[in-house]
Order: structure tokens, then C-alpha cells, then sequence
């Protein structure tokens, strides 16, 4: 029994006691509120604070570094997009165009342009063709034109040595037949009337007269004779001479 008692007073005791400590606590607590929240409040702040800070900083580094690393990449794109505009305009007009000149016996002389391709006859269409003193065997209607051609379509008689040009191996293309049936010579007692239309200035009908006249004595004695042709004189034959033989 009393054992019993003394238990019930040591508990009672210490439910004292713990209820004293708890008390202090609480008032500890109390007293000391304000300040241990305020150092919550300024640690979490802070550490808010120095992540916030720390992050955006990442962020701008990768940002500027990936610009870095494609604005070369879009320059030079760029830049190869221009460059080759460029070299295609640039190839496009040397190719689609000729630029020529043409004098002598056509009814508009001048400086024509014209496709890349183009022949002599395509030419004359545009100048407005051969005058009626044209010597039509002294041209290469089917000769094709070339950038800076300097073309001269001779008279008939006329003679041209030193064709107008501007020193290219092009630029006598319309008088290249002539000086091809230059080089030829014609042999008088044995042509034909095709034969000797190839001479400068001789048509059919003066063919037929040098003929005729070749079978009425027997052939020429000498290339000199073709002045006893009727319509053959001195000046004329001096135009021919070159291209004769018997």
C-alpha cells in the first residue's frame, strides 16, 4: 500500500515537472518567434535570391553561345546565295547575246545585237537586207555570228583587200567566200558558164559572152584577151586577172 502510494507521487511529481518544461518551452518559443522566423525568412530568401541570380546567367551563355554557332553558318549561306546570283547573271548575259557590226552593201549599216546562235542571215533579216549592187557570192549567209564580228558586205566589182575589223580571226566572216574564190582560179578555155559566174562581178550572161567568144576563135591565146569580150574592159579585167588562167 504504501509502495503503491510512493508510485502515485512519482508520477505526479514528474507530470509536474514535464508540464514546468513544456511551459518553458512554449514561453522560449514565444519570446523567441520573431527572431527564428526572421532567420527563416532571410534564409529561404537568399537562397531564392542567389538561385534566381545564377540561373538567367546559364541561360544567356547558352543563348549566345548557339547564336555564335549559327549566324556563321546563315552568313555564309547568305553570302554563297549572292555570290552565285551574281556568277549565273553575270554568265547568263555573255551567253544569251552577240553584239556585231555590219557595213557595206546592206540598206541599214549599224551595230545590232542579237541571241547567242545567230547567223549572217539572221542579220541581214534585221538590217533590212542586201542592197541591189550586193556581191551575194562574197558572203557566208550561213555563217555563224560571234561576239564583236565586224561584218562588210562587198559591192559587186569592188574589191576588198583589208576588210574593216578589229583585228579578231572573226571578223571576216561575210567576205570569207570571196577571198576562198580569190585563192581559185578560174581557167578560161576550159570553164563552164557556173564556173565562170564564181568571178567577181561576172553574171550569167557575161559567162555566156566569154564563151562565146572563146568558141568563135578557138580558145584564148592569153588571159589578156578577155578584154575583146564584149562588156570586158581594162578596169574590169584588172578586178579579174587575179582570178584567171588559161
Amino acid at each position: 500500500m504504501k509502495a503503491a502510494k510512493k508510485l502515485l507521487l512519482f508520477f505526479v511529481i514528474n507530470n509536474e515537472v514535464i508540464k514546468m518544461d513544456l511551459e518553458k518551452i512554449k514561453e522560449f518559443i514565444i519570446e523567441k518567434k520573431i527572431v527564428v522566423i526572421g532567420v527563416i525568412v532571410l534564409i529561404l530568401g537568399g537562397g531564392y535570391l542567389i538561385q534566381k541570380n545564377n540561373q538567367p546567367a546559364v541561360n544567356n551563355t547558352q543563348v549566345l553561345s548557339e547564336n555564335n554557332k549559327t549566324q556563321p553558318a546563315e552568313f555564309s549561306k547568305s553570302e554563297n546565295k549572292t555570290t552565285h546570283s551574281t556568277s549565273n547573271l553575270n554568265s547568263s548575259s555573255k551567253q544569251n547575246t552577240v553584239t556585231v557590226d555590219i557595213a557595206g552593201a546592206v540598206k541599214h549599216s549599224g551595230v545590232y545585237i542579237l541571241k547567242n546562235g545567230a547567223r549572217l542571215n539572221d542579220l541581214l533579216k534585221i538590217c533590212g537586207g542586201l542592197t541591189d549592187k550586193a556581191e551575194t557570192r562574197a558572203i557566208n549567209r550561213a555563217a555563224l555570228l560571234k561576239d564583236q564580228d565586224q561584218i562588210y558586205v562587198p559591192h559587186i566589182g569592188e574589191k576588198v583587200e583589208n576588210p574593216p575589223g578589229n583585228g579578231t580571226s572573226n571578223n571576216n566572216s561575210a567576205t570569207s567566200d570571196s577571198s576562198s574564190s580569190n585563192s581559185e582560179q578560174v581557167h578560161l578555155n576550159t570553164a563552164t558558164v557556173q564556173d565562170l559566174q564564181k568571178l567577181n562581178g561576172v553574171g550569167q550572161k557575161k559567162a555566156e559572152q566569154i564563151i562565146a567568144y572563146r568558141d568563135q576563135n578557138g580558145g584564148f591565146k592569153q588571159i589578156e584577151d578577155l578584154t575583146k569580150v564584149t562588156g570586158i574592159g581594162e578596169k574590169t579585167f584588172e578586178k579579174l586577172k587575179d582570178q584567171l588562167a588559161l
